[in-house]
């Protein structure tokens, strides 16, 4: 149990000598991320473009639910993030004869509360529903979860259950 300091008595805080305190590293856990460039993309073709120009250690952020919590342990330290989130093309629920394609950037909730996905695959509507909390399910993304190949994660289970195909712009997985 913590106990409240004593009258008088007063804390260490940042504010005070602010710019030593924050240089030195006491040892805690690092919870800020290494240096990145960042850009954002408004098509397919400006991502993988822009992927290109960053090479192989930039990584592309959607939700963000899995990569962010690794970059500020620094577990994860890309050299540049190229943001998708305004490519609305990526954005949808879409019904094709006896198939569904789902867009990359189509967040979780849109998968659970989809009426065509409830008729066509009603298990994919429930575990969408399943996925993390609120928060995650709003912001999270399906081209997330299958990008991030948990090996716990539900989308590349039930992907290879129902012989799902994953489209990319340079290959069909």
């Amino acid at each position: 149990m913590r106990r409240a300091e004593p009258a008088g008595h007063q804390a260490r805080r940042h504010a005070r000598d602010s710019r030593q305190a924050l240089e030195h590293d006491e040892g805690g856990t690092q919870v800020i991320p290494a240096a990145f460039d960042y850009a954002r993309a408004s098509s397919v073709e400006e991502a993988s473009k822009l992927l290109d120009k960053f090479g192989e250690d930039a990584k592309v952020l959607a939700g963000g639910h899995s990569l962010i919590p690794l970059m500020r342990l620094r577990l994860a330290q890309p050299t540049a993030l190229v943001d998708i989130n305004g490519i609305k093309d990526l954005d949808h629920i879409k019904e094709d004869g006896n198939k569904l394609r789902i867009g990359a950037l189509t967040r979780h909730v849109a998968i659970q509360n989809s009426q065509v996905v409830k008729d066509k695959l009603p298990l994919l509507a429930e575990v969408a529903g399943e996925v993390g909390d609120n928060q995650v399910r709003n912001m999270g993304t399906m081209g997330g979860v299958i990008a991030h190949a948990d090996a716990a994660g539900d989308y590349p289970t039930l992907a290879l259950m129902l012989d799902a195909d994953v489209v990319t712009n340079r290959r069909t997985i």
